[in-house]
C-alpha cells in the first residue's frame, strides 16, 4: 500500500514504487500459472532432463488445475446468472431500466471475470467511466491497482496507474504513466514522464478533474477472504507444491515409459548380434532377427529395471486427495459424469457440501458490493442526466447455486408442500419454472381456467 501518493509521483521515484514490488511478482507468478506456463514459475522442472537429453524429448507434462480451479468458482457464482431487483413489479420503470443497465454493460460477465481475478490474485476490481453519455464498466487487472491508506490503514484514494510504450525518440525509449484517481465524487487524471529504467521523470503538471456527482469512488474491490491481517490470499499458494509435485511425478512417470518402449540391447560378443567396420569397430546388426546362444552364455535381451509405477501412482492418488482437501473442492466439481445420470439433486449437494459452504462464503462477500455496485453506477447515470436513468433506493440479489437442476425432485417437492396446504399456486409456479410479472400472471390465469372447466366435465 502506498502512505503518500504525491510522494510516490515525485520526480525521480521507481515505478512502481518499491513497496508494491513483491505484490507485483506474485501476480505475475500466478498469471503464469494460470497461462499453463509453470516452468516460469516452478523452474525445477527443467532439471528433470539433463543436458544430454534430446530437445523434442524433454516434454514436461502441465496439470493447469490453477485455471480450472479458479474457473470452477466463477463458474459456481456466476455460470447461472444471478438475477438482480431493483423492484418488486417487474414491469416498473426501476427494474427495466436496472435490467437494460446489466445487459447493456455486460455486468455479470464482468462479474465472472472479476471472480477469475479474486481466486488467482487475491482480489478483483471493476470500475465504471462515463462515455457517450452512458456509464460503461470495465475489469481492472490488479496489477495495475493501487491503493492509498491513510495512518490508521484505510483506503483513502484508489489508484489505477499503467505504462505506456511510446516507442523510441533519438534511440532512447520513451514511456508514459498514465494515472487515474478515484475518490468520492471524483475523478483525477494525471500523465507522467518515465525513463527507460522506470523511474518517474515529469508531469503530473495539468490533471483532468471530473466531478462525478455519487458520494462512493466508481471503483469497488472484491477481496478473495477476509481476515484480521488484512493479507491477499489467493487459491493458488497452497497448492503450487502439490500440482508442482504432481507434474514432476507424472513427467518421471513418462520418461520411464519413454525409455521402456525404445530400450537398450545386449548381447555377448561372439552372439552373431554384432559386425565389424572397416575401422575395427564392432556395431550392432539391426538386420538380425536370430542370434546364437552357446551353452552357458546369457541369451541377448533388453535392458529393463523396475520403475516402480504402483508407487509413482499411489503418490499421485495421495496428492489429489490432498488438493481436494486444500483446494475445497472434491472429485464431483470435476468430473460430474462419473457420478451417473441418477443421482438425485440432493445427493448432488451432499457431496458438493464443502465447495458449496465456499460459495456461500464468497456469495457473503460479493453480494453487498455487487448491489453497492449497481446503486453507484445507477446513480452516476441519474446524476449526469443519462436517457432513462432511475434512481434506485435498494437493490437485492437473487443467486442461484450453480447446479443443475433436478427436476423430477423439485415437482415432488412442490406437490408434497401443497398437498399440505403450505403453499398456493402462485407459489407453486415460481418454484416450478421461475415465472415473475406479467408471464406469472398468464400462467396462473390459464391454470384458473383449466380448472375451471375440469370442475364441469362429466363424470368429474
Amino acid at each position: 500500500m502506498i502512505r503518500d501518493l504525491e510522494a510516490a509521483l515525485a520526480v525521480g521515484q521507481p515505478w512502481p514504487p518499491e513497496s508494491e514490488k513483491d505484490r507485483l511478482q506474485r501476480y505475475e507468478e500466478n498469471e503464469h500459472l494460470f497461462d499453463g506456463e509453470h516452468t516460469k514459475v516452478f523452474r525445477a522442472l527443467l532439471d528433470l532432463f539433463s543436458s544430454q537429453t534430446a530437445e523434442y524429448n524433454k516434454i514436461i507434462l502441465i496439470l493447469n488445475l490453477h485455471r480450472r480451479i479458479s474457473t470452477l468458482w466463477a463458474d459456481f457464482l456466476f455460470g447461472e446468472i444471478p438475477r438482480a431487483i431493483g423492484d418488486e413489479d417487474p414491469e416498473s420503470k426501476k427494474q427495466k431500466y436496472l435490467s437494460a443497465f446489466i445487459d447493456r454493460t455486460e455486468y455479470w460477465k464482468l462479474q465472472h471475470a472479476r471472480q477469475i481475478d479474486v481466486s488467482r490474485f487475491g482480489h478483483g476490481f471493476i470500475e465504471g467511466y462515463m462515455e457517450d453519455g452512458m456509464v460503461k464498466l470495465q475489469v481492472v487487472h490488479p496489477g495495475r491497482y493501487f491503493g492509498v491508506v491513510d495512518e490508521y490503514g484505510r483506503t483513502k484514494e484508489h489508484v489505477v496507474a499503467w505504462l505506456e510504450d511510446l516507442g523510441y525518440v533519438d534511440h532512447i525509449q520513451q514511456r508514459k504513466l498514465r494515472v487515474r484517481i478515484h475518490r468520492p465524487g471524483q475523478i483525477e487524471t494525471r500523465e507522467y514522464v518515465v525513463s527507460a529504467s522506470g523511474y518517474i521523470m515529469g508531469g503530473g503538471e495539468a490533471p483532468t478533474i471530473e466531478e462525478t456527482g455519487v458520494d462512493q469512488p466508481l471503483i469497488f474491490e472484491v477481496r478473495n477472504l477476509h481476515t484480521s491481517s488484512g493479507k491477499l490470499i489467493d487459491d493458488y499458494k497452497d497448492l503450487d507444491s502439490i500440482v508442482k509435485r504432481m507434474e514432476a511425478r507424472l513427467t518421471r512417470i513418462g520418461r520411464i515409459l519413454d525409455v521402456h518402449s525404445e530400450p537398450m540391447f545386449y548381447a555377448n560378443e561372439d552372439s552373431g548380434a554384432f559386425i565389424k567396420t572397416e575401422s575395427g569397430a564392432w556395431v550392432f546388426d539391426g538386420k538380425r532377427k536370430a542370434f546364437a546362444v552357446e551353452e552357458g552364455k546369457a541369451a541377448p535381451g533388453y535392458v529393463t529395471w523396475d520403475g516402480q509405477l504402483s508407487g509413482a501412482f499411489a503418490e499421485i492418488d495421495a496428492l489429489i486427495r490432498q488438493l481436494y482437501i486444500i483446494s475445497e473442492t472434491c472429485a464431483a466439481c470435476f468430473e460430474p459424469a462419473e457420478l451417473g445420470a441418477q443421482i438425485s439433486g440432493t445427493a448432488l449437494r451432499l457431496m458438493l457440501f464443502v465447495p458449496l459452504k465456499k460459495v456461500d462464503r464468497l456469495k457473503l462477500v460479493v453480494d453487498p458490493i455487487i448491489r453497492a455496485e449497481l446503486q453507484t453506477f445507477t446513480a452516476f447515470e441519474a446524476a449526469r442526466g443519462s436517457t432513462g436513468a432511475e434512481k434506485l433506493e435498494s437493490i437485492g440479489i437473487q443467486w442461484q447455486d450453480g447446479l443443475p437442476e433436478d427436476f423430477k425432485e423439485t415437482v415432488a417437492n412442490v406437490a408434497l408442500l401443497k398437498s399440505q396446504g403450505l403453499i398456493w399456486d402462485e407459489q407453486a409456479l415460481r418454484m416450478l419454472y421461475h415465472l415473475e410479472g406479467a408471464s406469472l400472471q398468464d400462467a396462473l390465469e390459464m391454470l384458473r381456467t383449466q380448472n375451471a372447466g375440469e370442475m364441469f366435465m362429466p363424470g368429474s
